[in-house]
């Protein structure tokens, strides 16, 4: 197998730095300072700079995710950005806690106590709403949609449950998109379920509701899910569960379950390119990327074996689906063990635990900081305002975009646009980057971008991104194929621009796609696409210019209602 098969990558742009010329890209790279161009060469220092080991997987609420975003700050901060923070500094803090359940939390069934540990587990999203006197009734199986209990029978009661086991080929994101799941959902809503397990807690449970688990705090009231040992439901119930149907009345509990949260570190970095136009600088642009990945595990693989593994038999990584069934054939075996076999001439076999994340979305972050560097030190300056934000968060459900949205460091309502780059290093002709909505592999090429949400508020804003395609040559094939409604992916709501088209606020989702080593440990800077990257953020770039300087804000094509409260729907 080739060196390209193996994703080597060979550049021959003008200004490449001499390491991109020279063939193979290194595991480890120390690029010359950057200059104010964007180029492949500057991408590759900044890449391989984030997505180091040292930064053990950037994940938020760990002291390696501050590192990544103290490299982000010194940057700016250099190029003599406007701080767009707190307190007139560039982060901005998202105030996340490390959570877990109180085990002094009890549960009385008619006058007997439960004890948190020992009998139930607990989880909540927010601040868990407690009954008092409250009435049990058994609920059936947990997300069954073939006969929905009403909103009548489950509101203020605890609704005892049998665990929900997928049936084959169970597709979760089609299901939660699916009228049934609505209506259970709505039927559930604020309501406490009971989780029946089995006759003992098992220790794995126990451990991840004592263990501190890093989440956004909320004041908002929250209805807990409880998972509870076999006898303790019977308890509840006042007889066998395996007797009652569903809308048996069960017995009188009340609850004191609490959770013991304490503060973890977790922040944005915002940075401000002030307009040129005095009439227009006080509306503005936001350009965003994720600043986090998810971390490290104490188990460590051969990274060259995994990434052999992965390209055959989990093409798409970590969203791959049914890799049982790739992994029968005895064909890719064959090249599994090839692929190794070539590796194995580059170099040993290297034990390897941390999810560096050069491409999710060490790829969009630097990339960002490139047009951060063209913006502060170039000749083209935005008629609006452009913030620059590295949003925190992302991979533990958005948190850091969903918090700059409802706490915006400028008006909410003066912002015109959101585009967001996450994921743009990848692409290439031997990457499956997704699928079309009937389930066929989507596969990148040489000048290959995906565009999500660039039409759903906005047409203008759409056709504006197909224009700047076309201009000075950048000619990429824009794939719309994910941003189908409806596509069971669900793309559209899994970056951060979802927080912001959530107010009404028209985006546009830059990507290049998924790859065999999505989330998995072989997101490695060696794999970066440098030279297509660098054409890309000149793309976005220019698209963020010609939105920053239009005559007129970008139109909206709907008037909403939006509500940020509500589910992310594709």
């Amino acid at each position: 197998m080739t060196l390209r098969h193996l994703g080597a990558t060979i550049l021959t742009l003008a200004g490449a730095s001499p390491a991109l010329a020279q063939g193979p890209l290194p595991l480890k790279y120390t690029g010359p300072a950057t200059a104010p161009a964007i180029t492949a060469g500057d991408l590759m220092t900044r890449v391989y700079i984030f997505a180091d080991d040292s930064m053990m997987g950037r994940q938020v609420g760990t002291p390696y995710n501050l590192m990544g975003t103290a490299y982000i700050e010194r940057e700016v901060r250099r190029l003599g950005l406007k701080p767009g923070g707190d307190a007139g500094g560039f982060f901005q803090d998202i105030g996340i806690v490390a959570r877990s359940l109180d085990s002094a939390s009890t549960i009385t069934v008619d006058g007997q106590v439960f004890r948190a540990g020992v009998d139930f587990v607990a989880r909540s999203q927010g601040v868990p709403n407690q009954l008092t006197n409250a009435s049990v009734m058994y609920g059936g199986t947990q997300f069954d949609t073939t006969s929905i209990l009403t909103r009548e029978q489950t509101q203020g009661k605890l609704v005892l449950l049998h665990p929900f086991a997928p049936p084959p080929g169970f597709n979760p994101q089609q299901f939660v998109q699916s009228n049934g799941y609505q209506a259970y959902v709505a039927a559930m809503d604020g309501v406490t379920s009971a989780i029946m397990r089995g006759a003992t807690l098992s220790p794995s449970s126990v451990r991840g509701a004592f263990n501190p688990r890093t989440e956004l705090p909320s004041t908002v009231g929250t209805a807990p899910i409880v998972d509870v040992t076999s006898p303790m439901a019977e308890a509840l119930l006042g007889v066998p569960p395996a007797t009652a149907t569903k809308g048996t009345a069960g017995r009188t509990v009340s609850t004191a379950i609490r959770f013991v949260a304490t503060p973890r570190p977790g922040r944005n970095v915002i940075a401000i390119v002030p307009g040129s136009d005095p009439r227009l600088r006080g509306q503005y642009v936001v350009v965003g990327a994720h600043n986090d990945h998810v971390g490290f595990n104490r188990r460590p693989i051969d990274a060259d074996s995994a990434k052999a593994f992965n390209r055959y038999f989990r093409p798409q990584g970590a969203d791959t689906r049914n890799s049982l069934a790739l992994m029968k054939d005895l064909a890719s075996w064959v090249k599994v063990n090839a692929m190794i076999d070539s590796m194995r001439t580059l170099r040993p076999a290297r034990p390897d635990s941390i999810y560096n994340g050069a491409d999710d979305d060490g790829s969009g972050s630097m990339a960002l900081l490139e047009i951060a560097e063209a913006y502060a030190l170039g000749s083209i300056k935005p008629k609006r305002s452009i913030v620059l934000i590295w949003h925190t968060g992302e991979e533990s459900g958005m948190w850091g975009s969903s918090f700059f949205a409802r706490h915006t460091t400028v008006p909410r309502d003066s912002i015109v646009a959101q585009l967001n780059i996450d994921m743009i290093g990848r692409g290439g002709p031997e990457d499956v980057t997704g699928q079309e909505k009937d389930g066929r592999e989507v596969h990148g090429d040489t000048k290959y971008v995906q565009l999500v949400g660039s039409r759903r508020l906005s047409t203008e804003l759409g056709d504006l991104m197909e224009t700047v395609n076309a201009g000075k040559d950048y000619g990429f094939r824009l794939d719309y194929a994910l941003d189908a409604n409806g596509h069971p992916q669900n793309i559209y709501c899994r970056s951060d621009h979802a927080s912001y088209a959530a107010f009404g606020i028209p985006v546009v989702f830059f990507t290049t796609g998924g790859h065999a080593d999505y989330h998995q440990v072989s997101d490695e800077p060696q794999y970066i696409r440098y030279d297509h990257m660098a054409n890309l953020t000149r793309m976005i770039f220019d698209a963020s210019a010609r939105v920053a300087g239009l005559p007129h804000r970008v139109k909206v094509d709907t008037a909403g209602p939006f509500d940020p409260t509500a589910s992310c729907r594709q």
